[in-house]
């Protein structure tokens, strides 16, 4: 399926997402043709049955999905537009433009689920929903970050580089001219995951604390590993016993929020001296 017939399924899709009470689902038979087997064929064979269930869903509920599914397509949109309809390797030109991205596949996830429990908790946090809408956004950039850091390489093979290298050339020729930027976004990634640390122990409900802190800690970690290697390269990622060691951890933030100093020391400090490591 060519990219324009790509962008246009997605606008259509996002229009029947607002019309909901009245609009079918669209039609997917050209893209199962080509379509890997896997859960995103599942999904794509069952949308005919998962759109209808939305108008079950409660009004200011649907609103918020409407809204999130805007920016995430609006994020896919613009990397078809970036990556597939130029010729060659192509790059994001700024800074700025990793940040757009960044928030409109991820950020706004943060805020759509700090929304939805806004609504479903009168007492969700302490804090201001301005400024929890803010860390939830952060936290979403921060673990897409992590996504576009470890598949830097990859991505890169495929004509493909989110971060917004001046020398583009070259670091094909040699990934780890990079280094120095793609170091750079580590640490942002950091921040936006220390945001992501205030937002877990800012919530009240336990369970929802526990939900957040897992991928946050999952995050540092991975950061921690990939700021380990002394070369850029693919398939960096932590093993199934260490992410059993940190649910373990989340489950104590989550019922024993007492910890959150050690724990959060455990966490981060590792993680931010993962540079100082890989150039010994």
């Amino acid at each position: 399926m060519v990219p324009r017939s790509r962008i246009e399924f997605l606008t259509q899709f996002l229009k029947q997402i607002y019309e909901i009470d009245r609009a079918n689902a669209p039609e997917v038979g050209p893209f199962l043709e080509k379509q890997a087997e896997g859960p995103e064929k599942t999904l794509l064979l069952n949308i005919k049955r998962i759109l209808p269930s939305l108008r079950l869903i409660a009004p200011e509920h649907r609103g918020l999905v409407a809204e999130v599914l805007c920016q995430i397509i609006r994020g896919q949109t613009l990397d078809i537009e970036r990556f597939e309809m130029r010729a060659g390797i192509q790059k994001l030109p700024d800074d700025s433009s990793l940040v757009e991205y960044t928030y409109l596949v991820a950020g706004s996830v943060g805020e759509f689920w700090t929304r939805v429990c806004l609504l479903e908790w009168r007492h969700y946090s302490h804090l201001s929903a301005a400024k929890l809408l803010r860390l939830g956004r952060e936290f979403g950039q921060g673990l897409q970050l992590i996504n576009i850091l470890r598949d830097f390489s990859s991505d890169l093979h495929q004509g493909r580089c989110y971060l917004p290298v001046g020398n583009l050339e070259e670091v094909v020729a040699d990934l780890n001219l990079a280094r120095a930027e793609w170091e750079r976004w580590r640490q942002r990634a950091l921040v936006y995951l220390g945001s992501g640390w205030e937002y877990v122990n800012a919530i009240r409900p336990p369970l929802v604390r526990f939900a957040c802190a897992v991928p946050l800690f999952i995050g540092v970690h991975t950061l921690d590993l990939l700021g380990r290697e002394a070369r850029l390269r693919p398939g960096v990622k932590i093993t199934r016993s260490e992410v059993k060691h940190l649910v373990c951890w989340a489950l104590a933030l989550a019922w024993l929020p007492f910890l959150k100093g050690y724990i959060g020391w455990r966490m981060f400090q590792k993680a931010a001296a993962g540079d100082a490591r890989a150039t010994m």
